[in-house]
């Protein structure tokens, strides 16, 4: 039975959180003391639904870079989040990673839920799995021969759980959606830096079925790093 009183009978440590952003010794006192309940909603709001800590002087570029993509994908803003140390400053991200602060060094982890851009992408993948396989593609160099056979691996349990990064697609003209995106990814970094002198390693996409694969997902890494810090 579902009870509103359970909802918004908040922990003490709920009651505490009253800013957009965190540092990592803080975030890890909210995770662990926090109310069970009130786990999945912590994660939005520090990791999902607040502003990004890389745009927080200049929130509207964020929202022009989310209607890029959309405009781009043919999709709806709402559909693209930042995540990562973009988002909330630093990392979270298995020891020694965790706690590292958001620079030049970063991502831009950019997630985008859609599932019919998911099915695509899926295709994609399994005609290049099809291709590799009989030999029809070749990998450029061993470097990323070696790549590949460990994507043959990876790339299925991926979809199994509803999600695919797009770097598990070789960026070809064969496969369109994806080199759509990863050149879409790489125009955002490139141009980031130029106008406005934000700098940082890349800009990736991860695409997903639907929002409860996205949340899943986002659940567990966090859970997972939160437990072993």
């Amino acid at each position: 039975m579902v009870d509103i009183r359970d909802y918004i009978n908040l922990s003490e440590t709920a009651i505490s959180i009253n800013n957009s952003f965190s540092v990592p010794t803080d975030f890890k006192t909210f995770y662990k003391t926090i109310g069970s309940n009130e786990k999945k909603s912590l994660v939005r709001h520090f990791i999902v639904n607040n502003v990004p800590f890389a745009f927080k002087d200049k929130p509207i570029l964020y929202e022009q870079i989310t209607q890029y993509i959309a405009d781009k994908l043919e999709i709806t803003p709402t559909e693209v989040k930042l995540i990562g140390s973009a988002k909330t400053g630093f990392s979270i991200c298995p020891l020694p990673d965790y706690g590292k602060t958001f620079g030049q060094h970063s991502d831009l982890d950019f997630s985008i839920v859609n599932e019919e851009l998911f099915n695509k992408l899926e295709d994609e993948f399994i005609d290049w799995t099809d291709q590799f396989k009989l030999k029809q593609i070749a990998a450029f160099n061993p470097t990323e021969e070696s790549y590949w056979q460990q994507n043959l691996d990876s790339g299925p349990r991926q979809l199994n759980n509803g999600f695919i990064d797009t770097h598990y697609i070789p960026n070809r003209d064969l496969f369109a959606t994806t080199k759509k995106i990863n050149n879409s990814m790489w125009l955002i970094k490139k141009y980031l830096e130029q106008t406005h002198n934000i700098k940082v390693k890349k800009a990736s996409a991860s695409i997903y079925r639907s929002w409860y694969s996205f949340a899943g997902r986002l659940n567990r890494n966090t859970d997972y790093v939160m437990k072993n810090v």
